[in-house]
């Protein structure tokens, strides 16, 4: 079971990394948008399991680009904060567009 979860989470981190660049890319009243796009790869913690033993551990302060990287004999994911944090921008950006066109 664990060993199911480590594999969800080392697949999952990309999907809201590629979204918020998607997002990004297609918002053209978010300022800084090339800034915006490297940062939705950055993400905060790695989380990592070895699937063979069932060890696993966590380490809060790690900032990642492109998301953990890998190894072998290891699963890696990690919270994919720049994308949140890029998401919000685009939202913002898209409400205030929205408000001064009517």
């Amino acid at each position: 079971m664990n060993q199911t979860l480590a594999l969800v989470a080392a697949l999952a981190w990309p999907l809201p990394m590629i979204a918020a660049l998607y997002f990004v890319a297609r918002t053209r009243a978010l300022k800084l948008r090339v800034i915006w796009a490297v940062l939705a790869f950055v993400g905060v913690g790695a989380f990592w399991m070895k699937p063979a033993t069932g060890e696993w551990g966590f380490v809060p302060f790690a900032i990642n680009i492109l998301g953990p990287g890998a190894a072998n004999g290891l699963l890696k994911a990690t919270f994919p904060a720049g994308a949140v944090l890029s998401l919000i921008m685009v939202y913002f950006a898209r409400r205030k567009a929205k408000a001064a066109q009517g």
